[in-house]
């Protein structure tokens, strides 16, 4: 179903956080704490843990790990299942320098085969991680807007080559006792879904986020001129499950619009595309936070703050 576009998301607006379902509490703190460098700000429960990068105020975290019941996973089997869901969320460092020392931090403590790959993607760098639950994780630097391609306002040319990462190895500092940088945020989301098109109709055209470039098999979407703060992809294929929060995998991710009559004009949208709006009853923030689910069933807050 095509939709006509009349709402713009605001520009300003980021992924705020990411909320994680976790087989192990204790295995995944080892990992975005002890391995990654995140700071443990607090915890609703035992079973709930909330990360934040290193130096940042204790309010706003970046991550949520809630621990669900392995019970829960189809068949007992999560890697056999294709499903709607997180492909990878992105962590973006403030430099390229970072993105070195976290690279030589990887090599030098990890035993583990948590990482999968790097890549040079014209407007960034990137490391490719998997968490103990098999989570994606993105690790990487953006280089200036003014080096990126562009091919209108919002249109920016991303490829994948190679990326040099025995010279980003020497562009590390000696002796470095690593930890997630103040600055760091999540820089994107990137989504498993079952059909591009619905997928771009509901980020597009009722979100109201700009298309900003096309690869086979996926779209890219942003609020501004960034390259993108979501993707989609069907590299699963069409036939997939819908999205279970329920399960291991990805809870929800947040989006900030920064403005209340923003996020007043987005409600408005959904109310009138039907959309269904769940409240958000267990997390308030600032008591204007709400739920909604895509096509494919992936949950997403929207506040503002």
């Amino acid at each position: 179903m095509k939709f006509t576009r009349s709402f713009e998301i605001s520009p300003s607006t980021s992924v705020a956080n990411v909320r994680l379902n976790v087989y192990s509490l204790e295995k995944s703190l080892h990992f975005y704490r002890d391995l990654l460098g995140f700071k443990l700000i607090g915890k609703f429960s035992e079973d709930d843990a909330l990360l934040a990068p290193i130096g940042s105020n204790n309010k706003d975290h970046l991550l949520q790990l809630s621990r669900v019941d392995a019970t829960r996973v189809i068949e007992g089997e999560k890697s056999s299942i294709r499903q709607a869901g997180l492909y990878h969320f992105a962590i973006l460092l403030p430099s390229r320098r970072h993105l070195a020392n976290i690279f030589r931090h990887l090599t030098e403590n990890s035993n583990q085969p948590y990482f999968e790959g790097a890549a040079d993607h014209s407007v960034s760098e990137s490391l490719y991680l998997r968490d103990p639950d098999s989570n994606g994780v993105e690790i990487y630097r953006d280089r200036g807007q003014s080096e990126w391609k562009r091919s209108g306002q919002f249109q920016v040319e991303m490829k994948i080559d190679h990326l040099n990462l025995k010279q980003l190895l020497k562009e590390a500092e000696d002796q470095i006792e690593w930890s997630m940088p103040s600055d760091t945020i999540i820089g994107h989301v990137h989504l498993h879904v079952s059909d591009l098109i619905e997928s771009r109709n509901f980020y597009s055209e009722i979100l109201g986020f700009h298309h900003t470039c096309s690869y086979p098999g996926a779209n890219f979407f942003a609020a501004d001129s960034y390259h993108h703060h979501i993707a989609t992809n069907t590299w699963q294929g069409n036939d997939i499950a819908k999205a279970d929060s329920r399960q291991p995998g990805l809870d929800h991710f947040s989006l900030n619009l920064r403005s209340k009559e923003n996020l007043e004009e987005l409600l408005s949208q959904l109310r009138r595309m039907a959309i269904e709006v769940s409240e958000d009853d267990d997390n308030k923030i600032n008591n204007e936070s709400f739920f909604i689910l895509d096509p494919d069933k992936i949950k997403i807050q929207i506040y503002y703050k």
